[in-house]
């Protein structure tokens, strides 16, 4: 998955926030984006799928189970990845007032 990093706050307007604020903002927006690409994979998954990924601890096995399982998953998290960009870039008046 993209990474909420400096070079992220900056592509979106946000690299101007305090320090502090700004860490504590990538990662809330980490955990926001973990959810909404969680989703969006998991809305094409059967409960029998679900529940056999669900049991995967390692994070090279997820990607490999994701492989098998979920043709396209890469070009997923990156559509939402993108989304999530713009949706940062439309607010960014709001998120730093």
């Amino acid at each position: 998955m993209a990474l909420i990093d400096e070079e992220f706050m900056t592509e979106v307007g946000l690299g101007e926030m305090p320090a502090a604020e700004k860490q504590a903002f990538m990662e809330q927006a980490t955990e926001e984006l973990e959810v909404r690409v969680g989703q969006q994979i998991s809305a094409g998954l059967t409960p029998e799928q679900m529940q056999e990924f669900n049991q995967i601890e390692d994070s090279a096995e997820v990607a490999n189970w994701l492989d098998q399982n979920v043709p396209g998953f890469r070009e997923e998290v990156l559509q939402v990845f993108r989304q999530f960009k713009q949706e940062l870039m439309q607010n960014r008046q709001q998120i730093l007032a």
